[in-house]
Order: structure tokens, then sequence, then C-alpha cells
């Protein structure tokens, strides 16, 4: 075979391969960070003591925004109450038998100077079909 023909054959393998590869890692990304049932309208646990359907990325998606939803509404960023003075007990995510949302229960305790208050709090959550996506809604409040 003479060089052309090589060329014509290995440099059309390389793309193929390296779109293959591409393709591949943002497939990859995709799942990891896609919101579970994200345009289901039907209600299922998602994550529990029992059931954890959940990619170690989505999971840790939703304790950051259940982090952040009690930071905002138990005042943590308070001078008497550090980051590191929250202790996680329980999360639950399920989601709601509406698209795009997630009914979730967090239980945490907080630590103050001189006591130490269990907190446990409900709330629909609000998010983008990706998880790595910082924004988020919530509403339903309370605790």
């Amino acid at each position: 075979m003479d060089k052309k023909k090589i060329l014509q054959i290995v440099l059309p393998s390389i793309v193929i391969g390296i779109i293959c590869i591409v393709g591949g890692i943002k497939l990859h990304d995709w799942y990891i960070w896609h919101a579970p049932a994200y345009n289901s309208n039907e209600k299922q646990v998602l994550l529990s003591s029992k059931i954890d359907k959940l990619t170690d990325e989505q999971k840790n998606a939703f304790w950051e925004y259940a982090h952040a939803v009690a930071h905002s509404e138990f005042k943590v960023d308070d001078e008497n109450v550090a980051n590191e003075d929250i202790e996680d007990e329980s999360l639950l995510v399920e989601k709601s038998n509406k698209k795009h949302k997630y009914d979730i229960s967090y239980v945490c305790k907080v630590k103050t100077s001189d006591t130490t208050i269990k907190c446990s709090s409900k709330f629909t959550l609000e998010t983008h079909s990706s998880l790595k996506d910082d924004e988020f809604k919530y509403s339903n409040f309370f605790h």
C-alpha cells in the first residue's frame, strides 16, 4: 500500500476515535450530574436510609443543596455558629409528582457556643436538569 491509501485510512480513524472519546466523556458527565427522574411526574424515593438510587455526585449535590437551605433558614452564618458546627444526621430525597421538583427532608445538629439544637426541615427543591449547576429554588420550607 502506498502512503496516500494509508493516510486515507488512518486519518479518518483518528478523527472518529477523538469524536468517540469526547462524546463518551460528555455522556458520562451528563449521566453522573443529571437530576434523576427530572421530567417525571411519578413520585419515588431516590435517597433514604434504605434506598440509594443516586450517583455519588448526585448525592453530594443534594447534600450541598440541603446545607445551603439550612444555612439560609437557620441563620447559620451567625457568629455563634461556624460551618463545622453543623453535624449531618439524615437526608431524604424524593422525586415529587411535579416535574423538576424534589421533596427534601434534612436533619442536622447545630452546635452553638452554649447548646446543641437538632434541626429537622422539609422543603421542595427546584433545580436544573444538571445538578452541577449551583442555581436552585426552594419553597415550602418548614421545620
